[in-house]
């Protein structure tokens, strides 16, 4: 009787061993972040204060914005400043001291993504006002939040 008492655990003990390495065979890749509320885009300026994490095709870097959308970035003493965000559509204007250029850009929420994705390009290059350097594509995704007190 021991024996098959015995026997039964060590069955249950491997069934449950199975069942627990069953739920680990999926993982969430890496790159990808879930969250268990859906994501909604910003609406308000408000909503943008926080840190974000810049990518390009060259590599990327942390930008933190107050609640009017504007904010420091290091690479070449940039500038980032939004004029709009209406209908999960960002729009604003970048300037690098560094390196004398300034320009534009304009990002899109898709499919309730927490990445926004969009495109900047060059509205001018020292004195030149009129560059024909094309620009580039680039994410934006939102790192933690947080109210800056107007600053």
């Amino acid at each position: 009787m021991q024996k098959s008492i015995v026997q039964m655990m060590m069955i249950v003990i491997n069934i449950v061993g199975v069942l627990g390495c069953a739920g680990l065979s999926h993982q969430t890749p890496q790159d990808e972040v879930r969250s268990l509320e859906p994501f909604h885009p910003p609406r308000h300026l408000q909503e943008l204060a926080g840190v974000w994490a810049y990518a390009d095709d060259t590599g990327s870097n942390t930008i933190t914005l107050n609640e009017a959308g504007k904010g420091h970035y290091d690479w070449e003493d940039g500038w980032f400043e939004t004029h709009e965000l209406k209908d999960g559509v960002w729009k604003g204007k970048w300037m690098q001291a560094g390196n004398d250029r300034e320009g534009g850009f304009e990002l899109k929420w898709l499919d309730d993504s927490p990445v926004a994705r969009g495109r900047w390009w060059y509205t001018r290059i020292g004195q030149d006002h009129n560059p024909l350097e094309p620009g580039g594509t680039f994410t934006m995704q939102r790192i933690s939040s947080f109210l800056t007190g107007g600053k």
